[in-house]
């Protein structure tokens, strides 16, 4: 079952909208994507007239303008894959607030974002989107403009969020079955194998035979992946960042995205991703990030701060 049936986009109506919509269009015909949103929030809808000079048409409201305006270029994109249902939003508020409501209120599976790096703009908002919800959110890199989904590289801990992300891979997956995945697993010999008596190369040996170990024991969890799956192992060493080590390593394994299980939020760890995951976001990507959270994980009170 495809886990990744309704996604939302969000719009800034700038540049950056034209990767968006080409990406969400490649996206939804790979995966089979049942419905797209495309969303764009603005703080208040009474723009000034010269804002909206190229857009406004006579007597005609300002979000009907803007949708307009969203539709001419969404449309096409998507008149190759009838099969998936479009619908063009404009609001008005608070971007983050408006965006958690509606991602709620469609049922919405994953929101695809910009992630911009020389662009104007701070992708501050997707970035506490990210954090103040239980959306999984992929992060498209600017001017990405050649999307290929051939090879999927999910950092794994064999922990439970990175299992989970792992299964949410395999199932939006399965109809593409030339889909490769690398579970890329960074390990540290500790320094304590000194008092153990055994040298450092014999403890690396061990440590990977370890995660090797882990890694047979999860494909059996997973047996529709154990022909395309595969395990790469990258020793971290002492001056090593580890997101800036895990980037490196996607990269280099020809990577079409990036795909992390964050953990979640708690009442008293508001925000809080993950060690790993908050490293990683620090650097700049040129491959589309894809991050999942668990959607039952319990955020405490941040709830009702955000409920209209």
């Amino acid at each position: 079952m495809n886990t990744l049936n309704r996604i939302m986009v969000g719009l800034d109506l700038t540049i950056m909208d034209e990767t968006l919509i080409n990406y969400a269009a490649f996206f939804a015909a790979e995966l089979q994507i049942e419905k797209v949103y495309f969303i764009h929030v603005e703080k208040s809808l009474e723009v000034p007239n010269e804002l909206l000079q190229k857009l406004q048409r006579e007597n005609v409201p300002a979000d009907e303008t803007i949708r307009q305006a969203i539709e001419a270029k969404v449309l096409p994109a998507f008149e190759n894959i009838p099969q998936v249902e479009v619908e063009v939003m404009v609001e008005e508020g608070n971007p983050l607030k408006e965006l958690l409501h509606w991602s709620k209120v469609k049922q919405i599976d994953m929101m695809l974002v910009g992630r911009k790096l020389r662009l104007r703009g701070s992708g501050v908002l997707a970035q506490k989107l990210l954090r103040s919800g239980r959306l999984g959110v992929l992060f498209i890199p600017e001017a990405y403009d050649r999307p290929n989904l051939q090879r999927v590289v999910v950092s794994t801990d064999f922990s439970e969020y990175s299992e989970m992300a792992l299964d949410r891979v395999l199932h939006s997956a399965m109809a593409k079955p030339e889909i490769r995945v690398i579970c890329l697993h960074v390990y540290q010999v500790p320094t304590g194998y000194r008092t153990l008596g055994i040298s450092y190369e014999d403890f690396d040996k061990r440590m990977r035979g370890f995660a090797e170990e882990k890694f047979s024991n999860l494909m059996k969890h997973f047996p529709d992946l154990e022909d395309r799956a595969e395990l790469m192992l990258v020793r971290q060493e002492d001056e090593d960042e580890i997101g800036e080590l895990v980037v490196m390593e996607a990269k280099r394994a020809r990577a079409d995205m990036l795909v992390v299980g964050a953990k979640g939020m708690s009442a008293a760890a508001l925000f809080v991703l993950g060690s790993v995951t908050e490293k990683i976001m620090r650097h700049d990507m040129d491959i589309p990030l894809m991050i999942f959270k668990k959607k039952n994980e319990e955020i405490g009170f941040l709830d009702a701060l955000l409920t209209p």
